[in-house]
């Protein structure tokens, strides 16, 4: 089997072999060849297939190209049948094992070599050691998969020896710098940071007011957070998230002082994740202008949402039910910034005496 992360032109020398497309999700597409006899059980093994709970969907197709030429074993191509291939810039290997190696091909790979159950692959890195420790003969998803070639890739195969070792944990913690203290709240971060994944804890640090350790529940929820919101301005200053050394957000000792910058929010209602499955996965879009609202009661009128916006401050530029459920609305804000702070402040605003507006940034424009 050979892989590579974008296509390339095919050579003269290579051989005519069969060709999967496989798109990651909000990634670039990728391109797998396997042998002829195979190509029709891998894609109806995977295809479908998510790689977290719920989202990130693999959506497999035949590729119209009849080779592919790999000319470098490193985390952005492989060829499997040629172990011997130079790793182009840096060492593969080291690639492998480094942390910020991408998870969604480290799963894939796990999905080729192990077993999947209900269609969903297995948590990040749980059980590499056993998935990828066997040949590529072992069933995936009920289909039996033959090993690619003559190369047998066993825990003494150069390529799998640094993904077959013991589990690396991947940071669940952020620490973010450069806010503006004297706005700042755990609740702000808690409800900013919870468009992209379940908060467990918050703390501003007591010393360091402008800095902050946010605890996440799983790893990928963090790297989203990372991804969408390093460099977003909030609250008038530009802040930095990156990922933290810590393993956790410790809670103060009692007597400890901490003037209420601590704050675990573990067993909140407000999650937007905790259900398995969510839609809310499906919906996660980088910080905009335009806001996404829902659970909007019936008896709530368009001037009744404009009047709570604009009491807070903030300026509407246009706002759109739903035409088919007006139990959601588009609202547009001047700015990415006005946005931000309207999440933060009308993010579980209550409407009615059952219903809370629930806001999230939207792909969409009015």
């Amino acid at each position: 089997m050979r892989l590579i992360g974008a296509p390339q032109r095919p050579r003269a020398n290579t051989e005519v072999c069969a060709g999967a497309h496989i798109r990651f999700p909000s990634v670039f597409p990728s391109f797998h060849l396997f042998a002829d006899r195979d190509i029709g059980r891998v894609r109806s093994a995977l295809d479908g297939q998510n790689i977290y709970n719920g989202c990130c969907t693999l959506r497999i197709d035949y590729s119209k190209m009849t080779c592919l030429n790999v000319k470098y074993n490193n985390d952005k191509s492989r060829d499997y049948t040629n172990p011997t291939l130079p790793s182009g810039d840096g060492d593969a290997h080291q690639l492998l094992t480094s942390e910020l190696m991408s998870p969604l091909r480290v799963r894939l790979a796990t999905a080729l070599a192990s077993r999947m159950s209900g269609g969903v692959l297995a948590p990040p890195f749980l059980g590499l050691g056993s998935g990828l420790a066997s040949p590529y003969g072992v069933g995936v998803g009920g289909v039996g998969l033959p090993a690619f070639g003559a190369l047998t890739l066993t825990p003494a195969s150069p390529a799998l020896r640094a993904l077959a070792a013991p589990p690396i944990p991947l940071a669940t913690v952020l620490l973010v710098s450069n806010l503006n203290e004297e706005m700042v709240t755990p609740d702000a971060l808690f409800t900013l940071f919870g468009v992209y994944g379940d908060v467990q804890r918050v703390k501003i640090l007591y010393n360091k007011k402008d800095s902050a350790l946010i605890q996440m529940a799983e790893p990928h929820q963090a790297h989203l957070a990372m991804t969408h919101m390093d460099k977003l301005r909030v609250f008038g200053k530009v802040m930095r998230v990156m990922l933290s050394k810590h393993q956790t957000v410790q809670l103060p000792k009692e007597g400890q002082p901490d003037a209420g910058l601590t704050r675990d929010y573990s067993q909140s209602p407000l999650h937007r994740f905790k259900k398995p499955g969510s839609k809310n996965y499906q919906n996660i879009y980088p910080p905009s202008a335009t806001l996404h609202l829902s659970n909007i009661p019936a008896t709530v009128s368009e001037e009744d949402i404009k009047e709570a916006f604009t009491k807070r401050g903030f300026a509407i530029k246009a706002f759109k039910f739903f035409p088919k459920d007006r139990k959601m609305a588009l609202v547009q804000l001047p700015s990415i910034d006005d946005a931000v702070a309207a999440l933060i402040k009308m993010h579980n605003y209550q409407l009615s005496e059952s219903n809370h507006l629930r806001v999230s940034f939207s792909k969409s424009s009015i």
